[in-house]
């Protein structure tokens, strides 16, 4: 797989021109999960935003959510974003019942 790097860049305004400058960029692990989880939070941001305007418009951003996340759990997953940590004791199972579909915009 390739390389996943965070790239920060800056973009002046007023006299002169409109084109991004480099500032650096980064493949530290710790800088990639923080980008990503600010881009999947803001995506369902801006979908949570259209829930209540237009059910169109709702129905791309979560579509686009969706496909963020998908995208970035796939280049980013976590166990290569965590330390080496090794389970002691299994939690006891208490899970639902429940077969309702979940909300992908919810947390």
């Amino acid at each position: 797989m390739g390389l996943v790097e965070a790239a920060l860049t800056y973009r002046p305004h007023g006299l002169g021109g409109e084109g991004a400058i480099p500032l650096g960029s980064t493949a530290d692990p710790r800088a990639l999960r923080a980008v990503r989880d600010a881009l999947v939070e803001q995506a369902r941001h801006e979908a949570l935003l259209w829930r209540d305007l237009d059910p169109g418009v709702l129905a791309v951003r979560t579509a686009e959510f969706e496909r963020l996340a998908r995208v970035l759990s796939f280049l980013l997953p976590d166990e290569d974003l965590s330390p080496e940590l090794r389970l002691v004791k299994a939690p006891s199972s208490g899970l639902s019942s429940s077969n309702a579909p979940a909300d992908p915009l919810e947390k």
